[in-house]
């Protein structure tokens, strides 16, 4: 289940929040609707809300995507097109079509050491949104078009993933 990750920021000492799943989202993910309802919120986001203002540029042929937390081929589109963009901008990313669970702020995968995809799409938004005077990513459990099941999924703060466990 999708839930809020508490950082303290190097530099400012200020408590921040990133967004987490607790299971991979993609071709071979588990898809649990929560998190994959996460991962299609920050890639509309990031897409969609961001476009013209240094967002990434979406998937060819596709209008949006569609935050219902079932996987399948639009969302997985996505999340080529995120990877692909990422890698084409220098990230240190393994395009592998899958968001996994990020382990803390800045980690690295144990086995590809590659950034988090998930981690990386927190930044972008993130990042894009304070860059643009937006509140897109930071109010998301405010958002009347983010759906309830989501929303209250995000009032949880935890530590770690349940992948990990």
């Amino acid at each position: 289940m999708a839930f809020r990750f508490k950082y303290i920021g190097e530099k400012t000492h200020q408590t921040f929040y990133l967004y987490n799943v607790d299971w991979s989202v993609g071709q071979i993910g588990g898809n649990v609707r929560e998190d994959v309802m996460l991962v299609q919120v920050l890639l509309r986001i990031v897409f969609y809300e961001l476009a013209g203002k240094g967002g990434l540029t979406p998937p060819p042929g596709n209008d949006g995507i569609a935050v219902d937390g079932y996987y399948g081929p639009v969302t997985q589109r996505h999340i080529t097109q995120f990877q692909d963009e990422a890698a084409a901008r220098s990230q240190n990313i393994k395009r592998d079509g899958v968001f996994d669970p990020f382990r803390k702020q800045g980690s690295l995968s144990h086995i590809s050491h590659t950034r988090y995809s998930m981690e990386l799409l927190n930044n972008f938004c993130s990042n894009l949104c304070d860059q643009n005077h937006m509140r897109n990513y930071d109010d998301m459990l405010l958002r009347d078009d983010i759906p309830t099941q989501l929303r209250n999924a995000l009032k949880t703060v935890k530590t770690t993933a349940a992948q990990y466990r």
